[in-house]
């Protein structure tokens, strides 16, 4: 994964890290050694645990308290009705029947929405992208925050967040909130 530093961060100076990750203060990292990084090391986010398939999303939807009781009831009917009189009478199942397939349909529905609501949320989330100023190459750029590598000299601005595990190499009048 990340090329290992010869120390813990914690204990060298903030020249001292940018230097072992290939990075000067002022110049921040070259164009082509960022590049490199976020090819070894991966895009600057958190895993995202996978997507639930349809099949998963339509078998919780089963689960429910409301469903489970729901089709209890469905199961009691159809065994009251095979036990009782009219066993041989097909339409004395129709009300179980129709209980399971009021479920079934409903379930069907409502993981076919969630499914839905899943895609435009994560649509959504792309098109909010946060991005950053980083220094490349001694110059300021705006960069997309997957894209940040370790190396990199981060420039925060009021109200910016902290857009990935940084140290502070340095500060004029800083506040933090951690509400987030």
């Amino acid at each position: 994964l990340a090329m290992p530093l010869s120390a813990d961060p914690s204990e060298l100076q903030a020249e001292d890290v940018a230097r072992e990750l290939g990075a000067d203060i002022g110049r921040g990292l070259d164009h082509a050694t960022a590049a490199a990084a976020l090819a070894r090391d991966g895009p600057n986010e958190l895993e995202k645990p996978p997507k639930p398939t349809f099949f998963m999303l339509f078998a919780m939807q089963l689960t429910g308290f409301v469903i489970v009781l729901l089709m209890a009831a469905a199961v009691a009917s159809i065994v009251v009705n095979g036990t009782g009189p009219r066993k041989d009478q097909p339409l004395s199942y129709t009300t179980g029947m129709a209980i399971f397939v009021i479920v079934f349909i409903n379930a069907g529905i409502a993981a076919y929405t969630e499914h839905k609501a899943g895609g435009a949320l994560e649509a959504l989330s792309k098109m909010t992208q946060a991005s950053i100023f980083v220094v490349r190459g001694g110059e300021q750029v705006r960069v997309e925050v997957p894209t940040i590598v370790r190396g990199d000299i981060v420039v925060l601005g009021t109200g910016d967040v902290v857009p990935a595990d940084i140290r502070l190499a340095e500060a004029e009048d800083v506040k933090v909130s951690e509400m987030a």
